[in-house]
């Protein structure tokens, strides 16, 4: 809510509005409330949640498959509604009979011989259960995980080739074959087997693998594989299969997870197997990291050296074959993030946008804030489009070019929402022209474009283009231990190719092609631009995706204009009721409405209500009604309404909260100006790699609120504001705001007056820490986190904080509108000489939220901020508060009478009644008690 009930200096506004809608065109088409209903509709999709989704197309039922862990399988015929599929087990008898048998599938393999030197060799027993699970069967149950699935038209069957985890890394990949892709499926026989750490487990001898078959008969346990618990450093884990055939015809498997690197192996075509005809080079010396090839596990292609990657997918896409890996850990807070490499041959070496090779030399810390190797495809992020809940963890994924010519990028998800759920996702991927993937920014919903269309024409028409785009950036160095995400900011795309607003640059398409370059700050993104639907609405959106040479990802739409205007019609949520009587300011500019949805409000009685929803009852004594018209457009199109709204008369309080102020920052809208002063705008800005605060919604408060980051180290998030008090004559001076924390960080700075070229600053800190030095020698500390921890600015929710200093008075603190009695000095305090602040503060030129502490910048949530060029009192301070907190007082806390828990002598004078929402006198006959409409209600 907005914190205060008027300001007579702006009551017309005239000038601001002027400002704001200088370039608003005619629109030629009005469209009624009737119509928005219909121009566009919900859709809603059957969700799945498969872990370790691997796709495949089968083409006489003509749907997509995909299999994951723990037995889970789902199929679509459109990759956007899922069927759940129970895909059995079973094991075959001498006589040929096939039985479903969950528990025994993995005890007794099929294949009792194999080809090596062109000469059959006996393939004996492998009992997969007993290497993986020891005595007891059943367990294997919880431990398969991550299948790949493949055609095998040599073979006429369906191939599953299927990870059993073990707990000491005895893992092993086994081959099932089923005549029809949702079985029953047989055991056919062990790939591979890792976790043979010693010579002296008999239960995980590397007597009971195909080792000697690879490498021939051994008298003991080769000494490059006696690791101990140690394994992990040196040798991969036989998990996470994914098997292809390459241009050649060659079959091909590659596996692996954490640590020890991702390997690849050549299958035999005719058997599914490994071909024990291939043979590898050995290079194990003491340097653990230098191991890249192994007679046993094959090649080394990516990882190693105790670095994550899990999920190896290989997919060849126009003229390279493409490694997928995911790093990280799969949970909300675990960095999980999909890293992309290509090689012209299916056996690498594999390498990123930056010659990079895949594989690790050394141990790296390779997600998160860590390691930048490999394009990094999707990170986590939240508020794009029509998005609730933020999605994180992506990752695991496999990718498949369908019969359409479309391909798709089909992978596992997480939430920011507490829960530890997971639903799989489908995304269209375009090549971009530097042949590196880029992946579509909404999930696909039928749309036809591909690698044909992209080359060739130009799908979106470049008088379209131009426009207000959500853009976000999944860039690297994410904390993602703290949950964080990267969340959209506004550039607009101008007709002449420039780029302004959060970020600035220039955009091209490529002529006769779909390939857009958009440069933000300096930094390339090649990409492609295409039309996509905005799930779960059928609105449709311009929309671009590209990468830079760093392999930061960037998305970006802007809504179909007609339907945009229509969704925003339909889901107005204005701050106040038609026929509401009204004592306060009104949020107009706080509505929410769609990206190039512009709005315009206009008032009968603009000196009552202003166009901007000033409120200034000055001089009136009774009621006084006043219709309000709004008006939003998009493109050719308009729609209009009037409401009604009747002024209340003028009321009081003891105290000036008006005299005085030079500045008032709403953080409604963007550009962010000056309410006293609209050539005075907020600069958002960032240093580093931090991201430039935003502007979003919070249930408490009407409009939006500016939300800045955590940084350190220079890489801050910070506004800076022109200083109103710059050659003003001062004795005193005030600063107050709305401030929530959203961290216990006592350091960073909430906001400062600092002129860097002179190294003078006065800030304040979470900790309500309050510090001034003029970099002579002259300085005080209040609530120094060193010698106290404050809760004056409690975490988690919002507080007026206001700091008043004179040249009489000094330093005074108020906390919703009551003065800290006590506060913590350091330093020269008690004989402090307070001109040397205000003599600082006449000569500073910026103010700045989020810098200017020798630290970083906090993460919080600011609004209203309100500067003076004199000291607020006491009751000044009170009047304010009271103010501030008249709108918040009516919020519907209390479920059937929208009234806060509050007596009436703290909502105000004047007739010394209350009045909710909607009007209605509220009365206090008795003590805790009120009554509305002739219903008693308590008030704790």
């Amino acid at each position: 809510m907005k914190p205060y009930s008027k300001w007579s200096k702006i009551a017309s506004s005239a000038i601001f509005v002027n400002f704001l809608f200088a370039n608003v065109t005619a629109q030629t088409t009005e469209i009624t409330t009737s119509d928005a209903e219909k121009m566009y509709s919900t859709i809603s999709m059957r969700r799945t949640s498969v872990h370790d989704p691997s796709v495949i197309y089968e083409e006489s039922s003509r749907q997509y498959y995909i299999f994951g862990s723990h037995m889970a399988v789902a199929k679509t015929t459109d990759m956007q509604n899922w069927d759940w599929v129970g895909v059995p087990w079973a094991v075959e008898s001498e006589n040929g009979l096939v039985t479903v048998d969950s528990y025994t599938a993995f005890t007794s393999n099929r294949v009792k011989e194999i080809i090596k030197n062109g000469e059959k060799v006996p393939f004996g027993n492998f009992d997969a259960s007993a290497w993986n699970c020891g005595s007891d069967p059943s367990w294997i149950n919880g431990n398969m995980w991550a299948p790949d699935i493949i055609y095998n038209p040599e073979m006429g069957k369906w191939c599953q080739y299927l990870s059993l985890n073990g707990i000491k890394w005895n893992s092993s990949i086994v081959l099932l074959t089923a005549d029809n892709i949702e079985g029953p499926y047989v055991y056919e026989g062990p790939v591979i087997y890792t976790g043979f750490i010693n010579d002296t487990d008999e239960a995980i001898s590397f007597r009971k693998t195909d080792m000697e078959i690879v490498l021939g008969p051994q008298s003991s346990l080769p000494e490059r594989y006696n690791q101990g618990e140690q394994w992990w450093e040196v040798w991969p884990h036989a998990i996470d299969p994914t098997v292809f055939y390459d241009e050649e015809g060659k079959l091909w498997m590659a596996y692996g997870s954490w640590f020890g690197g991702i390997y690849i192996l050549e299958l035999d075509k005719t058997t599914g197997l490994r071909d024990y005809d291939v043979t590898y080079e050995s290079n194990y010396d003491s340097r653990k990291g230098a191991v890249t090839s192994d007679a046993y596990f094959g090649k080394k292609i990516a990882g190693g050296c105790g670095a994550s990657g899990e999920g190896p997918y290989i997919q060849y896409i126009g003229e390279y074959y493409y490694l997928f890996v995911t790093n990280g850990e799969f949970a909300p807070d675990g960095g999980y993030e999909m890293r992309i490499f290509r090689s012209k041959n299916p056996d690498g070496p594999y390498k990123d946008l930056n010659n990079i090779d895949a594989i690790y030399s050394k141990w790296a810390y390779n997600y998160g804030t860590g390691d930048t190797r490999g394009s990094k495809l999707i990170g986590a992020y939240n508020n794009f489009g029509f998005q609730s809940v933020g999605e994180c963890s992506q990752g695991h994924n496999s990718a498949i070019i369908g019969p359409d010519g479309n391909t798709y990028l089909v992978y596992h998800t997480k939430f920011n929402d507490g829960t530890f759920g997971h639903q799989v996702r489908v995304h269209q991927m375009f090549m971009n022209r530097n042949g590196w993937p880029v992946v579509a920014p909404f999930e696909y919903n039928g749309e036809t474009v591909n690698e044909k269309n992209i080359e060739s024409e130009t799908v979106v028409n470049k008088n379209e283009v131009p426009g207000v785009y959500n853009v976000i950036l999944h860039r690297y160095g994410m904390d993602h231990r703290n949950f964080e995400e990267s969340t959209p900011v506004q550039i607009t795309l101008s007709e002449d190719g420039t780029i302004a607003g959060a970020m600035t640059g220039k955009w091209s398409i490529r002529s006769g092609t779909s390939y857009i370059t958009v440069t933000l700050n300096n930094s390339a993104y090649e990409g492609v631009i295409v039309e996509q639907q905005m799930e779960p609405t059928t609105i449709k959106a311009i929309c671009f995706t590209g990468c830079n040479s760093a392999g930061v990802h960037l998305w970006g739409y802007k809504p179909e204009e007609k339907s945009a205007l229509a969704y925003s019609v339909n889901n107005l949520e204005l701050p106040f009721k038609n026929n509401a009587r009204i004592t306060s300011h009104l949020d107009l500019y706080g509505v929410n409405v769609m990206e190039n949805v512009k709005m315009e409000w206009s008032s009968d009685k603009p000196e009552i209500i202003s166009n901007t929803g000033i409120y200034n009852p000055t001089g009136m004594t009774s009621y006084e009604g006043v219709t309000l018209t709004l008006k939003l457009s998009a493109g050719d199109y308009f729609w209009t309404k009037d409401y009604s709204v009747i002024a209340r008369e003028e009321m009081t309080y003891a105290g000036d909260y008006l005299t005085g102020i030079n500045a008032l920052y709403e953080f409604d809208q963007q550009p962010v100006l000056n309410a006293f002063n609209v050539s005075q705008e907020a600069q958002l800005k960032k240093q580093g790699t931090n991201s430039v605060p935003v502007l979003e919604k919070d249930s408490a408060r009407v409009g939006k609120v500016l939300h800045q980051y955590f940084g350190a180290s220079g890489n801050t998030s910070y506004t800076q504001i022109v200083n109103p008090l710059r050659n003003n004559a001062l004795d005193g001076m005030t600063v107050s705001m709305w401030v929530k924390r959203n961290d216990a960080i006592v350091w960073d700075a909430i906001w400062s007056f600092y002129n860097s070229t002179k190294n003078c600053r006065l800030y304040m800190t979470g900790n309500s820490y309050i510090g001034f030095n003029n970099g002579k020698g002259d300085w005080f500390d209040i609530n120094h986190p060193g010698a106290v921890i404050s809760d004056n600015i409690p975490v988690g929710q919002w507080t007026l904080v206001t700091l008043t200093v004179s040249r009489k008075n000094g330093v005074k603190l108020y906390i919703n509108g009551n003065a800290v009695s006590k506060l913590e000095y350091a330093g020269s305090a008690s004989d402090f000489d307070y001109n040397l602040i205000l003599d600082f503060i006449q000569e500073c030129p910026s103010f700045y939220l989020g810098y200017g502490s020798f630290w970083g910048s906090a993460d919080v949530c600011i609004d209203d901020v309100m500067i003076y060029n004199r000291e607020l009192d006491r009751t000044d301070v009170s009047a304010l508060n009271k103010m501030c907190n008249r709108v918040t007082d009516f919020v519907g806390k209390n479920e059937i009478t929208g009234i806060t828990d509050v007596k009436a002598d703290q909502a105000g004078e004047g007739d010394g009644a209350i009045y909710d929402l909607k009007g209605r006198r509220v009365t206090n006959p008795e003590n805790g008690i009120y009554i509305i409409n002739g219903k008693k209600h308590l008030i704790k």
